[in-house]
C-alpha cells in the first residue's frame, strides 16, 4: 500500500455518517470508471462494515485509496476501515459461513467479503482493521493532481447531505442490481437446458457408439475367421505343389536337365514362402480369435539355451559373414511354461537378427532381473531401426526399408504374431535400436506361467472410486465400459486443471491418467501428487515412452497401461485388480 494515493478519510460516528460513508464511496468508484454494478457492490460493502463500526466499536474510520500497478497506472481502488473496539469474536466460522447467531451478527461481514475482489481483517481486543480492494477490468493513466482536485471539489458536501435523495438512490441500485440478477437467472436457465439437450445427444452418441462397436467385433470376428478359413483351404494346394517339386527335384520319376532343375527350383521355393506366409496368418488368425492354446509344462532354462544355440548354429552356415555368441546362464532354472510358444517367438526374434545383419555379430543371453521373472535379449550388429520404424515393427505386415538390403525374406507377419504370443505367457517384447549400429530386442516373461481366475466379479468395485483423466471421451468411454461391470464410482475429468479439485477434494482410490493431457503435461500432475496418491496412479497411454523415461515413471506410479496392447482391456482389468489387492493390504 505504500504507493497507494489516499483520496479521501472519514470518520464514523453515527447514523448519518454510514449514510454519507456510503455515498463517498460511490462517487468515488462511479469518478474512478468501476462499472454500475462494481459501484453498488463497493457502496453495498462500506455500508454494511460502516453499520458493523457504529453498532459495535460506536466509533472509527474508513480511508479511501487509489491503487496504481506496476506500470504506474491506475487500476482499482481500496478501502480501509478501522475501528478501536473490542474484536471480533468467532471471526473464523463468521468468515466461512458456518457462524449462526440469533441477533445477525456476522452477516453483513460475510457479505461485504464477498462483495469484493480482496478481503483482509485483522482484530484483536484493541480494534479491528479491514482492508478490502475492486480491482478494474483494464488500467488506465494514473490521474494529475488537478484531476484529484477537482474530485474532492464535486464529492458531496456532509452539510448537503439528503436522506431522502439517498434512499431513492440505494432503491434505484436495487432496481438495477435486481435486473441484473433476473438476467443471470434467465441466462443459468437457458444453460440449464442447453446441458439437458447435449446430454440427451451424448446419450444417444453413446448408445450409437456401443452398436458401432459392436458391429466391429462382430466384423473381426468374421475376419478371423475367414483368415482361419482361407488359410486352411490354401494350405492344401501349396502343400502339393510344394511336395510335387520336391519330388521333381529329387529326380525320381527322371533327372531334370539344368534349366528345367532351375525351373522348378522357383516353384519349390515360392511354395515354401507362400506356405510360411500361410502358416504365419493361420496363427495370427487363432490368437485374435482366442483359439490358439497355450500349453505349459516343465523344463530347463540350460536345456532350452542349448536347443537356441543349435538353431542359431544352422543359421550361421546360411548367414556366412555373422557369427553368433550364446552366454549360458550360471545357474539353473526351472521353468513351467508353453515351451514351444517361447521357441517360436526366440526363433523369431533370432531368425530377424540374422537377416537384418549384412557382417557382425547376434548375441543371445539370459537374465533374472527378478526372483520369479526371466530377460531373453537377442542383440545383433546390423543395420539397426530407425526411431519411426520403431513404432511399426510390431503392425502386421509392415516390413523395414533399408538400402541395399531388399531382398531380405519375410512376410512382415513375424514380429506382430511373436509380440501376441508372448501377451499370451503373460510377457512382452521391448526394443532399443540405433541406425547402423544394431538392434536389441528383450523378451520378459514369468518363470512360471500363473493364470489365475479373474478375483473382479460382478459389483467387485462397489463403493471405489474411480477418477479417470484423460482428454480424449472415446478413450474414457473405453474404460468405462471396461469396468462398467464391477460397479465403482466413475468420475471423469478432460484436463489436470479439472482433475486437481477432485485430487483434493475426493482423493480417488484408483487414478487412471492419461500423459497427453491439453494443459499440464500428465507428467507434471503427477509429480505434483503426493506419494500415497502416486501409489493409486495408472498412467493411461499411447505415447511411445522410452526405457528411461520408463523406468522414472514406473517409481511415481503403480503401473503403467499402454492403449495400443492387442489385450488392453485383459491387461487394464488385470492391474486394476493388483491395485485394489494392494489398497486392500494397506488398509488392512
Amino acid at each position: 500500500m505504500n504507493n497507494e494515493r489516499l483520496i479521501s478519510s472519514l470518520r464514523i460516528e453515527n447514523e448519518q455518517d454510514i449514510v454519507w460513508c456510503r455515498q463517498r464511496a460511490k462517487q468515488i468508484a462511479d469518478w474512478v470508471g468501476l462499472p454500475r454494478l462494481d459501484q453498488i457492490r463497493i457502496a453495498t460493502a462500506v455500508s454494511e462494515l460502516a453499520r458493523n463500526i457504529y453498532q459495535y466499536a460506536q466509533q472509527g474510520r474508513f480511508s479511501f485509496y487509489l491503487m496504481p500497478n506496476g506500470k504506474g497506472q491506475l487500476h482499482g481502488l481500496r478501502f480501509v476501515a478501522q475501528d478501536n473496539g473490542k474484536g471480533i469474536p468467532h471471526l473464523d466460522e463468521i468468515l466461512g459461513g458456518t457462524y449462526v447467531s440469533s441477533t445477525g451478527m456476522g452477516v453483513g461481514l460475510r457479505g461485504a467479503q464477498r462483495l469484493m475482489d480482496d478481503f483482509d481483517i485483522t482484530t484483536s481486543s484493541e480494534g479491528t482493521r479491514i482492508s478490502a480492494a475492486k480491482y478494474m477490468a483494464s488500467a488506465r493513466s494514473f490521474p494529475e493532481d488537478d484531476e484529484l482536485k477537482a474530485l474532492l471539489r464535486q464529492l458531496t458536501d456532509k452539510s448537503a447531505l439528503d436522506p431522502y435523495k439517498e434512499m431513492q438512490l440505494q432503491s434505484e441500485d436495487l432496481l438495477v442490481t435486481t435486473a441484473e440478477l433476473r438476467i443471470k437467472q434467465q441466462e443459468l436457465e437457458d444453460t440449464n437446458k442447453e446441458l439437458e439437450n447435449t446430454n440427451k445427444g451424448v446419450v444417444a452418441l453413446y448408445s450409437e457408439l456401443e452398436k458401432t462397436a459392436q458391429e466391429l467385433e462382430e466384423a473381426s470376428e468374421a475376419k478371423s475367421r475367414f483368415f482361419s478359413n482361407m488359410t486352411h483351404e490354401f494350405r492344401t494346394p501349396i502343400n502339393i505343389i510344394e511336395n510335387i517339386s520336391k519330388l521333381l527335384i529329387s529326380g525320381q520319376d527322371g533327372p531334370l536337365n539344368d534349366e528345367q532343375y532351375r525351373q522348378v527350383k522357383f516353384i519349390s521355393d515360392a511354395a515354401a514362402e507362400l506356405s510360411t506366409l500361410v502358416g504365419e496368418l493361420l496363427q495370427l488368425a487363432e490368437v485374435q480369435s482366442g483359439r490358439m492354446r497355450v500349453e505349459p509344462d516343465t523344463f530347463m532354462l540350460k536345456d532350452f539355451m542349448e536347443r537356441l544355440d543349435t538353431f542359431a548354429a544352422a543359421l550361421s552356415f546360411r548367414y556366412e559373414h555373422v557369427t553368433h555368441r550364446l552366454d549360458m546362464p550360471i545357474e539353473d532354472v526351472r521353468l513351467y511354461t508353453d515351451q514351444e510358444r517361447l521357441f517360436q517367438i526366440l526363433r523369431n526374434l533370432i531368425s530377424n537378427a540374422f537377416k537384418y545383419t549384412p557382417r557382425g555379430t547376434v548375441t543371445i543371453r539370459c537374465f533374472m532381473p527378478s526372483p520369479d521373472q526371466l530377460e531373453f535379449m537377442v542383440a545383433d550388429t546390423g543395420i539397426g531401426i530407425s526411431p519411426d520404424d520403431q513404432k511399426k515393427v510390431f503392425d502386421e505386415f509392415y516390413r523395414i526399408k533399408s538400402p541395399g538390403r531388399k531382398n531380405i525374406e519375410g512376410t512382415g507377419l513375424g514380429l506382430p504374431l511373436a509380440q501376441r504370443i508372448a501377451l499370451l505367457l503373460k510377457g512382452e517384447i521391448d526394443l532399443t535400436s540405433q541406425l547402423g549400429v544394431g538392434s536389441k530386442f528383450y523378451l520378459r516373461l514369468p518363470i512360471v506361467l500363473d493364470q489365475p481366475e479373474d478375483d473382479l466379479r460382478p459389483g467387485a468395485l462397489a463403493g471405489t472410486t474411480i477418477l479417470l483423466i484423460d482428454d480424449s471421451e472415446a478413450d474414457r468411454y473405453i474404460v468405462m465400459k471396461a469396468l462398467e461391470p464391477y460397479d465403482p464410482i466413475m468420475i471423469e475429468a478432460d484436463s489436470a486443471r479439472t482433475s486437481m479439485d477432485k485430487l483434493n477434494a475426493i482423493r480417488p482410490d484408483i487414478i487412471f491418467l492419461d500423459l497427453d493431457l491439453p494443459d499440464i503435461s500428465g507428467e507434471e500432475l503427477l509429480e505434483s501428487m503426493d506419494p500415497s496418491m502416486r501409489r493409486r496412479v495408472l498412467i493411461n497411454t499411447a505415447k511411445l515412452i522410452t526405457e528411461d523415461e520408463q523406468a522414472h515413471l514406473k517409481q511415481h506410479c503403480h503401473a503403467i497401461l499402454q492403449k495400443s496392447r492387442p489385450d488392453y482391456v485383459n491387461h487394464l482389468l488385470h492391474h486394476v485388480q493388483g491395485l485394489v489387492r494392494s489398497l486392500s493390504n494397506e488398509r488392512a
